[in-house]
């Protein structure tokens, strides 16, 4: 099945508000083995969203649209489908019921304008909205499939989980051929040099697929495997995840929805091990990173935030001759971090962060995106330089994930370096 989102609103066009929908939608039909081909976005006009409708159902056998279903003139979405399909509007009487229910429990009245939300192309699946008042609907017609959704996420979420979802799973379970797919995560590499290692693996494999996708601060490879079974594609996949990481090896640090903070986590719970942190240029993000992870209180016992060099002197004992000879941005001072960390916080390993995150502040010895990043264990301490590039943002993302990614390698191989 062949699928194609079209987003509704002049507002997204402008850039006002973010499309998350799309990103969800594509995610979840992905999931069940529908390919998207297109994302679309049209603003608040009659005329074009016709025509994008007419392109859409040219293309694909399903068109999922969000947006358009409100009271106001400018919400046309059905209108557009009557107008494509040649189909009359028709008052749905659960649906108006509950319009009236909704203003009801507010203690308001109705106002006249939100009758238009109980009007449905004719023959509609209505898709109930329990969080609002614009209804959604499923319009069939030959072997085309419309599904009308409303734009706020809020509401069109759990729509399309509770009644689209089921309804696409049904008319794909016969399908001649399912598709799988997964996310295997990397760090410290970059697109270029996986592509290189990865080149020739899928020769004569013309059921399987690789695409890189480029994150603030790291790659996502997602594979997938198309088969007649879910059992033969999983398989496929498992087989393709296997080779990938035998050359990828411990570059990958995670699968699926598992974050670098989760894997660390993961490590240091099985590992019985305790940890703190230490941070100058991330200014609290290491630490901010590894409590986004539920239950991180079992082995993350807090940590320092010492963006002045008085304050990794008076908190962590870092020493005025280190900071004075060698500077903030040093190995020095980062290793000297990482252990005043450890010690005081009483934790088994200990990580620190001091560089030059910019946009100013750098030199020709000491450029903008040099970072320290220092590791204490029970056996020694540690510092390892990097040079990232980027701007402010990047720069901080890429340090924090290389400040955990040292002690995932380290709790892997149960040593530091």
């Amino acid at each position: 099945m062949k699928a194609e989102l079209i987003s509704t609103g002049t507002e997204l066009l402008l850039g006002q508000t973010l499309n998350t929908n799309a990103h969800y939608l594509s995610q979840r039909l992905s999931s069940l083995g529908i390919n998207v081909y297109y994302h679309t976005t049209v603003g608040d006009n009659t005329e074009r969203m016709e025509q994008v409708l007419r392109s859409a159902l040219d293309r694909a056998d399903l068109v999922i649209t969000t947006g358009g279903l409100g009271p106001t003139l400018d919400d046309l979405t059905k209108q557009a489908v009557c107008k494509v399909w040649n189909l009359a509007l028709e008052v749905h009487a659960e649906s108006l019921a509950g319009v009236k229910t909704f203003f009801a429990k507010l203690g308001r009245d109705m106002p006249e304008s939100n009758l238009k939300q109980a009007y449905f192309p004719a023959g509609s699946k209505v898709i109930p909205n329990h969080l609002g008042t614009a209804p959604g609907a499923i319009v069939e017609k030959g072997d085309k499939t419309v599904v009308i959704l409303p734009g706020p996420p809020a509401e069109m979420l759990p729509m399309f989980e509770e009644t689209v979802e089921p309804y696409l799973k049904d008319r794909t379970k016969s399908a001649p051929e399912v598709i799988k797919a997964r996310a295997l995560k990397i760090f410290g590499m970059n697109e270029a040099q996986v592509d290189e290692i990865l080149a020739g693996m899928l020769t004569g494999h013309s059921n399987l697929t690789v695409a890189l996708l480029a994150k603030p601060a790291e790659l996502h490879l997602r594979i997938s495997a198309t088969s007649p079974s879910e059992e033969e594609a999983w398989q496929a996949l498992d087989a393709l995840e296997k080779k990938i990481r035998h050359e990828l090896g411990d570059k990958i640090f995670a699968s699926g929805d598992l974050t670098m903070a989760g894997a660390v986590g993961e490590l240091l719970s099985k590992a019985g091990m305790t940890i703190s942190t230490a941070e100058s240029c991330t200014g609290g993000l290491i630490g901010g990173t590894i409590t986004a992870v539920a239950g991180s209180s079992a082995y993350y016992l807090g940590g320092f935030n010492t963006y002045r060099n008085e304050l990794k002197h008076k908190l962590l004992g870092v020493r005025r001759e280190t900071l004075e000879k060698y500077g903030a941005v040093s190995s020095e001072t980062a290793m000297e971090m990482a252990a005043g960390a450890r010690l005081q916080a009483g934790t088994d390993l200990a990580v620190s962060s001091t560089g030059i995150a910019g946009p100013g502040g750098g030199s020709e010895e000491k450029p903008v995106g040099l970072v320290y990043v220092g590791l204490a264990t029970p056996e020694e301490t540690q510092a390892q330089a990097f040079n990232f590039f980027g701007n402010r943002e990047g720069i901080r993302a890429l340090t924090v994930n290389a400040a955990l990614n040292w002690v995932r390698l380290y709790l892997m191989r149960g040593r530091a370096n």
